[in-house]
This record gives structure tokens, sequence and C-alpha cells, in this order.
């Protein structure tokens, strides 16, 4: 059970927040019909919450923030859902005044990031695309290329074409029950897809003939501002990978998902913006063949591993580890250095990968374990050797990578 009703300025939320439709009309209510200058938030009540909806929430909260509408937030009283406010950083967006800016440094998954100028959207992707390299195992490059591509192209849309006053935000998840899946959303407070391709296509008269049209190749509102297949190409990706897909924008939702197929409904209260949700499966391997298919013609285009790595005139990689690791004292940390260094042993054949673990002194026994014990014995002795260079390491820590491989090679397996 969920509900969502307003008591003068405080809009509370109770249950599962699903609708946020209802909740961002009872917002408006408040502000542009009770015209209260100051919202309370009561989401203590509130069970459970997805980026989704919360991402067009914030997007909504910041825009009126801007125009001068104060908002308070009463937090999750639940202790996990309260944490999940606060790592993802809803808290934050919702009401910085008293909580603050999240610190989460996860290895599989992106906070709630706001951009404004096209640095901050590169910077963010960057960001995003590092982690999954390090977060979803056994990746070809051109599926990694196609994940890349998808985010650059749906977060780029919203400084080209939204005119949204606060920008964009994004988020990116991954998923505990499936490893190999990602998801990403992103969400903004501008004129809204409808809107923005009626501006070159006025025979759009519907929001859901717009949302239509908008996953269709080549379909933009001006060819001269962008190519109109950034939704078109991510929601290919999706659907070829039977994953998830959708759009709220103005009166209409275009939701795609592999057991009920693609449908488009018209929704009476109208999102003033854009949100795109989008989860991508990388179990299914070849994505970018199939979807990012223009014109007849495969486009390739250029990923995150060819400008971060392959920059070396001799042809190797080199993998700096203290930029790759947050710490070395757990397997956890270990973890997306081995999975960065497996993909990239298998995205960049021929290169020889140079592991430099300057600055490190020491690591524990467990990270050592996980991160290079494990990667030799993935690798197979013969092909560790040959493909990975160790320089920069100090007697202790060797001893300790030593030590790891001997006893893997003793154990014999990978759990």
């Amino acid at each position: 059970m969920s509900s969502v009703f307003r008591k003068e300025n405080c809009i509370v939320v109770r249950g599962d927040l699903y609708d946020f439709h209802r909740l961002l009309s009872q917002i408006h209510q408040a502000i542009e019909g009770a015209e209260y200058k100051d919202i309370v938030l009561d989401m203590e009540e509130c069970t459970s919450a997805f980026p989704g909806p919360m991402l067009s929430l914030c997007a909504q909260v910041l825009a009126y923030r801007k125009a001068g509408i104060d908002f308070t937030l009463k937090a999750p009283r639940t202790m996990k859902l309260f944490n999940l406010f606060k790592n993802a950083n809803w808290n934050y967006l919702l009401d910085p005044k008293n909580f603050e800016k999240s610190q989460f440094r996860g290895h599989s998954r992106i906070p709630a990031t706001q951009y404004q100028t096209p640095s901050e959207q590169n910077e963010a992707v960057n960001k995003i695309v590092n982690v999954i390299l390090g977060a979803i195992p056994d990746m070809q490059r051109k599926d990694f290329a196609a994940f890349e591509w998808a985010i650059n192209e749906i977060t780029d849309n919203v400084l080209v074409h939204s005119e949204s006053s606060i920008g964009g935000l994004v988020q990116v998840s991954t998923f505990k029950r499936n490893s190999k899946q990602v998801q990403f959303v992103v969400a903004d407070a501008g004129m809204g897809v409808p809107k923005s391709l009626r501006l070159g296509r006025p025979e759009l008269t519907s929001d859901t003939d717009a949302l239509d049209q908008a996953i269709r190749e080549g379909v933009t509102r001006d060819t001269k501002v962008g190519q109109g297949n950034g939704l078109f190409g991510s929601y290919q990706i999706c659907s070829l990978c039977e994953g998830h897909f959708r759009i709220d924008a103005g009166n209409a939702k275009l939701v795609f998902n592999n057991k009920k197929g693609l449908s488009i409904s018209n929704e009476r209260i109208p999102y003033g913006g854009t949100m795109v949700e989008a989860t991508i499966d990388f179990t299914q391997q070849g994505l970018l063949e199939k979807a990012l298919n223009f014109k007849g013609n495969e486009h390739t285009p250029v990923d995150f591993v060819e400008v971060e790595y392959e920059k070396n005139d001799d042809g190797s990689i080199h993998f700096i580890v203290e930029q790759e690791a947050q710490s070395f004292g757990s397997r956890v940390s270990g973890k997306p250095v081995r999975t960065k260094l497996s993909n990239l042993e298998k995205m960049i054949s021929g290169s020889q990968i140079v592991v430099d673990l300057k600055n490190i002194p020491i690591m524990s026994s467990s990270f050592a374990d996980e991160a290079f014990g494990k990667l030799f014995m993935q690798t197979g002795a013969l092909a560790f050797m040959s493909k990975f260079r160790f320089i920069n390491v100090m007697p202790t820590v060797q001893q300790l990578i030593d030590k790891a491989i001997a006893q893997r090679m003793a154990v014999g397996v990978v759990d």
C-alpha cells in the first residue's frame, strides 16, 4: 500500500513510492495553487523508493529551489531506507541545508550526480564507466562501449535539448541478484521530449506520438543540433539485451520490458521534464553491432578504454593501482581491481598491461589474494606472466602477492 497526500504545506509519502506523478502533483498544488513558499517533504513512513522516481523528484525540487521555494525533508525512519537516501545523495539534493552530500564510494554504483556543463557531464560519465569497468565481469569491449555511448548520449541530450535550469541528474546502479545488469537513470526539469520535438515537428500534437517518434532512428527537432539517435540507440540496446527502458515526459510514458514488450500510455498528471531509465543486461554479448547501426552502418564510438588506457607509444597499458583502488586493506576493495584488469586483458588483446604499484608500501593479504591471486588463477600461469608486468613493487608487497599466488596454486580454485 502507498499513499501521497497534502496537509497544507506538508506533502506526506507513506508506503512504497512508485507514482512520482502524484507526488509532484501535490507539490505543484501546494506551490502554484496554495502559494506556499516553503514545502515539507514528509517521507518518514516511506518504505521503499527507486532511482527513477527519486531522481525525477530531485530534479523538480532543484528547479523549484532555484525559483525561490524552500524545501525541508523528513527522511525515512527505517535505517535501511535512510541509508539508501543518504548514500544515493537523495537526502542532500532534496534538503542541502540539513543533509550533507553523499560520501559514498562504492565499487558498483554511482550516487545521484548533478551536472550543468559539458565538462561536468564528461566528468560524470567517465566516473560512471570507470566504476562499471571494475564492477561487471567478463565484458566484451564493444558491449562496454555501447553502454558508454548510451549514457553519454542520454546525459548530453539534457544539455543540448532540454533547456533545464538545473542541468541534469544521473545515477547508476548494479544489482545483487544479477551481476551482469546495470541500470542508469537520467532526469531533468526542462521542457520535456514532446515539447522539444514539436519545436521542429509541430505535427506531433500528442505527447504519446512524440515519445513514439523519439525512439525512432534519426528523429530530432533539428539535425543541425543532433542526429536523433541517442534515444533510438539506447532503446535498441535495452530491447536487444532483454533489458528495461522507460521514458517519462510531459503527459506520456513509454515503457519496454522483456515480458510485455513496448507500451506507450497517456499520463493524466504531466511530468515537467524528462526521465530516462535504462537497464542493460551484459549476459548476452554483442550489443554494439546490433544496436548501434545507423542508416545501415555500424557505429563504433571512441571509448573510455581507448582514451584512458591506450595511450602509450609502445602499445602497453599503464595501470596505476593507487588510482584504481580506494584502499588496499580488504577483499571488497581488491575485487574491482581484479575485475578491471581481467576486462582490460580481454578487451585489449596483444598489449601488455603494466601494473604499477608505486606509492603502495603495504596491502592486506586479502587484498593481494582478491586482486592478484585470483587474477593469476583466472588467467593461467603462462598468460599471467606474459600479459602482466609489475613495476615499482616494494619488497613487502611483492612477498604478499607471491604468497597469495602460491596459496591459490596450492588450492587450485577461484571461489
